[in-house]
C-alpha cells in the first residue's frame, strides 16, 4: 500500500486496522513501519479527513524519544493511512490485560518510570510551538492504548492527531462525548474547553490504574460512567492496594484534582515528582528492569515472533510504483521528511540490510533485477498491498 509493505494485521479498533509493515530508507536498509488504516466510515468523510489533517500538521513538529514519530498521514487509492514509527513491543492495556491473565504485577517503580517516561513526551508536545507561537497541542487521549512499552523498556507516546479529531467528530454526529471516557479529566466530560492540565489528569488516571489494579471510575452504563468521571472522586488508592507507599498516593491525588488549579501546572512537574520518587527508593532503577518485565509478560508471542521469520518470501517488484498516493501533511513536514526516502524496494542494493540473519542479494547484483526479501509472517507467493 503507497510505499509500505504490509505484512500483518496487529490491531482492529474503532476507527482503523494496524497493520506492520515495512519499507526500505535512502540508503536501502529495512525499515519497520505501524500502518494504521482508517476503516472506510472515516476515509470517506470528507470533513473528518480535513480534522485529522489539520491535527496532524501539529504533530509534525513534535520529535521526541518518548513520541513514536509520524512520516505521513496518506491517500491511497481511496484509503487514508497513518505511517508512524514501529515500535516492537506491546501497548500498555494489553500488558494489563496479560499480566492480570498471567498473575503477574507491574510493581510500583515500575508503574512510575513508564508514566514519567509518558510524561515526558507530553510536556514536550504541550510546549510545542512554530515560529515562536504555541502550537497548543493537548493530547485528550491519554490512555493505556496510546502508551507503547518496547521489549527494551522504551516508552512512546502515541495518536496526539486522531485524539482530538476522532472527538470531534463523534460530538458533531451525535452530541455525547464518548472514546476512553474512565481515564477523561472531568473538564472533558463536560465538554469544556481543555488545556494541558486535562492531560495531567488522564496522566494520574493511568497512574492510578497501574497502581490501584483497576481505574480509577466505574459505572454500569457509559451515561453513567461520564457523571462518575464527572464527580471525580475516586476511591482513595490506599484503600485498594495497603502496600502503596504514601508518596505515590500523594502524587496521584495532587495529578486527580477535581480543580485543575488544583493539579499540576505541567506534565513536567508530574514527571520531576514521580522521578524524585522513583530515584529515593530505588535509585539504582534501570529501564532494563521494565524490559525484563515486558519479555518475561510476553514471552510466548516474542518466540512466536522468532519463529515466524522462516523463509517466507515476497518477490518484488523491479521498480518502484510511479505513485505512492498523497502525503496530506507534506507540506509541514517539509522537503526532506524521512518519508520523501521510502520505496518499497531497495533503491541502493549495496546497501540492503540482511533481515534478522537472512541472505540478502550481493551488493554487485544489478539494479534491473527483483529482489527477493525475507518477509515476516508471509507465506510464498502472498500479495502485499
Amino acid at each position: 500500500m503507497g510505499r509500505y509493505h504490509l505484512t500483518e494485521r496487529i490491531a482492529f479498533g474503532g476507527m482503523a486496522e494496524i497493520f506492520r509493515g515495512f519499507t526500505f530508507d535512502a540508503e536501502g536498509f529495512q525499515r519497520d513501519v505501524a500502518v494504521k488504516k482508517l476503516l472506510p466510515q472515516y476515509a470517506e468523510d470528507a470533513a473528518f479527513v480535513t480534522m485529522l489533517t489539520d491535527e496532524y500538521k501539529l504533530v509534525s513538529h513534535l520529535h521526541h524519544p518518548n513520541i513514536a514519530e509520524v512520516y505521513e498521514l496518506a491517500q491511497v487509492d481511496g484509503a487514508v493511512l497513518v505511517a508512524m514509527e514501529y515500535v516492537d513491543g506491546k501497548d500498555l492495556r494489553s500488558s494489563l490485560r496479560s499480566a492480570r491473565r498471567q498473575e503477574l504485577t507491574l510493581d510500583f517503580y515500575d508503574a512510575a518510570y513508564v508514566v514519567a517516561s509518558a510524561l515526558d513526551g507530553l510536556h514536550h508536545a504541550h510546549e510545542a510551538s512554530e515560529a515562536g507561537t504555541p502550537l497548543g497541542i493537548v493530547h485528550r487521549d491519554f490512555s493505556p492504548s496510546n502508551i507503547l512499552i518496547a521489549y527494551d523498556g522504551r516508552v512512546k507516546l502515541i495518536d496526539f492527531g486522531i485524539a482530538k479529531a476522532r472527538l470531534m467528530r463523534v460530538q458533531t454526529r451525535t452530541g455525547v462525548i464518548k472514546g476512553k471516557v474512565k481515564y477523561m479529566s472531568p473538564e472533558q466530560a463536560f465538554g469544556r474547553t481543555l488545556d494541558r492540565r486535562s492531560d495531567v489528569f488522564s496522566a494520574g488516571s493511568v497512574l492510578y490504574e497501574l497502581c490501584a489494579g483497576q481505574a480509577p471510575f466505574k459505572a454500569r452504563t457509559e451515561v453513567d460512567l461520564i457523571y462518575t468521571v464527572r464527580d471525580a472522586a475516586p476511591r482513595p488508592c490506599r484503600e485498594l492496594r495497603a502496600d502503596l507507599p504514601q508518596e505515590l498516593a500523594r502524587i496521584i491525588a495532587a495529578a486527580m484534582s477535581r480543580d485543575r488549579r488544583d493539579r499540576y501546572p505541567t506534565a513536567l512537574a508530574f514527571r520531576d515528582d514521580l522521578l524524585r520518587y522513583l530515584h529515593r527508593e530505588c535509585p539504582q532503577y534501570r529501564r532494563t528492569r521494565l524490559a525484563r518485565f515486558m519479555k518475561t509478560l510476553w514471552a510466548e508471542e516474542i518466540e512466536a515472533d522468532l519463529r515466524a521469520l522462516e523463509d517466507y518470501v515476497l518477490d518484488l517488484p523491479p521498480e518502484p510504483a510511479a505513485e505512492y498516493g498523497h502525503n496530506l501533511i507534506a507540506e509541514a513536514l517539509g522537503p526532506e521528511a524521512a518519508y520523501s526516502h521510502f520505496s518499497p524496494i531497495p533503491t541502493r542494493v549495496g546497501g540492503t540490510q540482511p533481515l534478522e540473519g537472512e541472505a540478502t542479494l550481493p551488493s554487485a547484483a544489478p539494479l534491473k533485477e527483483a529482489p527477493t526479501v525475507v518477509v515476516r509472517g508471509k507465506k510464498p507467493g502472498s500479495e502485499t498491498r
